[in-house]
């Protein structure tokens, strides 16, 4: 029972998104630097099964990748290395009032960083109630189609769909129709976004490259940059100061 125990975990590590890891190679194993809680899915809200301890190591095949000091394996078993999105209707959004057009061509050149300037979540309940009032203040108090953003990211690690890859966005002047907004559920004036988010948004630009999405040289900017306002935050705004393909002017 114990043996096979083991085995469920280890298949069950093997799904979740990543592990810690500590000198290791990602074609060869992830080793927890940490006691690492196993979990039945990625997420919070999914049930703790046992733990893997410091020093153990499973079999990997993936690739590394750096988020501040924190070095994570990512699975590549995914034909894009996407993420896994929330759907509209798995967070209940309402339909939209009205036909919103697709991006014309060439690619997204633009992907803006917003911060939505409100309190952050942590499990998918609360960020999925959060998305749903940031729709409703877009739609009901600003008297738009629907939700502005083309994603909504959650400190849960979650990514929540909103127009999505292909619909025109009412999020950043000027950039609507050449851009993507990404918004991370939170106020970052006087911090940054936990790991998880991070990571999310990371991943969530790397599909679109890898999935024709966005354009290969595409520009990240905040939404500062762009207009007046203080979005997406100061510290949030520093940091992808340091983000591969940001330019501030």
């Amino acid at each position: 029972m114990i043996a096979v125990r083991s085995q469920v975990m280890i298949f069950i590590l093997h799904l979740l998104l990543f592990v810690f890891i500590a000198n290791s190679d990602a074609n060869d194993c992830a080793c927890a630097t940490g006691d690492v809680n196993v979990r039945t899915g990625a997420g919070i809200e999914h049930a703790v099964i046992g733990v893997l301890n410091a020093g153990h190591c499973v079999e990997f095949t993936g690739h590394l990748l750096t988020i501040g000091t924190t070095t994570v394996a990512v699975n590549t078993n995914n034909e894009h290395r996407c993420p896994t999105i929330i759907s509209r209707a798995e967070w209940g959004a309402r339909a939209p009032n009205g036909t919103i057009g697709k991006l014309p061509p060439p690619l997204p050149k633009y992907v803006i960083i917003h911060h939505g300037a409100t309190q952050g979540c942590h499990t998918k309940s609360d960020c999925s109630a959060m998305v749903r009032s940031y729709q409703r203040y877009h739609m009901d108090y600003h008297g738009w189609s629907d939700i502005g953003y083309s994603f909504v990211v959650g400190e849960d690690g979650n990514i929540y769909e909103a127009r999505g890859w292909d619909e025109i966005g009412a999020h950043t002047y000027n950039y609507n129709y050449n851009g993507l907004g990404i918004c991370i559920i939170g106020d970052f004036t006087s911090h940054i976004p936990n790991d998880a988010a991070l990571y999310a948004v990371k991943q969530l630009i790397q599909c679109g490259l890898d999935s024709g999405h966005i354009s290969a040289d595409y520009i990240l900017k905040g939404h500062r940059d762009v207009g007046k306002t203080s979005c997406p935050g100061t510290k949030l705004w520093e940091l992808i100061h340091s983000w591969p393909h940001y330019q501030e002017h």
